[in-house]
């Protein structure tokens, strides 16, 4: 008995070592597991600090332009996409995949408010708001008209707005523009003539009315002093044309039946084309003819041929 008493005496001097050895263990493991949250804590803080940076969120500036706003956002992640909605109306998607974006929006009409959520590629979002009013606020733009005739060197625009036309300005090409201001307080139409060369040019005109709208139109404009005159003679399965245009002639096209006949960069006033041979029975004939300052002038007919 003594002999098992002195074993299980043995045996309990060896549990404090093992008490000790496994709470050395668990401290360290609450240590090492301590470090990992504080790791996560203090990561979680920074990141949150970096998303408060200033540079960390998307600039977004918009600005109103007659019946509508145009958004520009950037930002120094990339935005993956935005949303955006009036009032408690229907959620617009826009994806982006870039680090600015620039969105035109039609307003309403009447006082409302823009709800605008940008989010990038993190997932991270950052939502404004806007709001419009519109009570007594002119937001129409002016129209624009062109009044040209062919064979005129004369072209008018006319500018209309109904509350008040200010200006039209236009510009030809590489020329300088030209700005012509209403002469009379609440005048709600302008016009300018202008005076023509012949050629093909491209005119773009802007009017702007008195608070501000603006409306723009960019036209190609085809001036010739003239249109080609045309005229058609049978003799027989025969047909001949005769073609004149003051200005020159550049191009004719002539189709009959189908078939194709053209001649190109002539540079002559005054050309005969034939004798092109008809079929018996009907025959289609189709001519285009294009002056030296590019305007087009066209005829057709049907004409039947029976042989004697």
């Amino acid at each position: 008995m003594n002999q098992i008493l002195v074993t299980q005496n043995t045996k309990k001097s060896n549990k404090p070592s093992e008490i000790k050895s496994i709470v050395m263990f668990f401290a360290i493991s609450i240590m090492i597991f301590g470090l990992i949250l504080s790791g996560e804590g203090c990561y979680a803080i920074y990141k949150n600090i970096e998303d408060k940076k200033p540079g960390n969120t998307p600039v977004v500036n918009i600005q109103r332009i007659n019946d509508e706003i145009i958004v520009n956002i950037e930002n120094n992640t990339e935005i993956m996409k935005i949303k955006y909605s009036w009032d408690n109306g229907e959620e617009n998607v826009v994806p982006i995949n870039n680090y600015s974006a620039e969105e035109t929006i039609t307003l309403l009409g009447h006082n409302s408010t823009l709800n605008l959520i940008v989010e990038d590629v993190n997932g991270k979002q950052v939502t404004y708001q806007k709001q419009f009013i519109l009570d007594g606020v002119d937001i129409t733009k002016p129209t624009i008209e062109i009044d040209t005739s062919n064979g005129s060197d004369k072209m008018i625009i006319i500018a209309k707005d109904e509350t008040a036309i200010s200006s039209i300005t236009y510009k030809w090409e590489e020329e300088d523009e030209v700005t012509i201001y209403a002469e009379t307080e609440g005048q709600k139409e302008l016009k300018q003539e202008l005076t023509l060369a012949p050629g093909t040019r491209t005119i773009t005109i802007i009017a702007e009315d008195l608070n501000g709208n603006v409306e723009q139109i960019e036209k190609e404009i085809i001036t010739s002093t003239s249109k080609p005159e045309i005229a058609v003679f049978k003799n027989r399965d025969e047909l001949t044309f005769e073609v004149k245009d003051k200005d020159g002639i550049k191009d004719i096209t002539i189709n009959l039946n189908g078939e194709t006949y053209s001649a190109t960069n002539i540079n002559l006033k005054e050309v005969k084309v034939g004798p092109l041979t008809l079929r018996e029975g009907n025959n289609i004939i189709s001519i285009e003819v294009t002056n030296v300052s590019g305007y087009t002038e066209n005829a057709a007919t049907e004409l039947v041929y029976s042989p004697q």
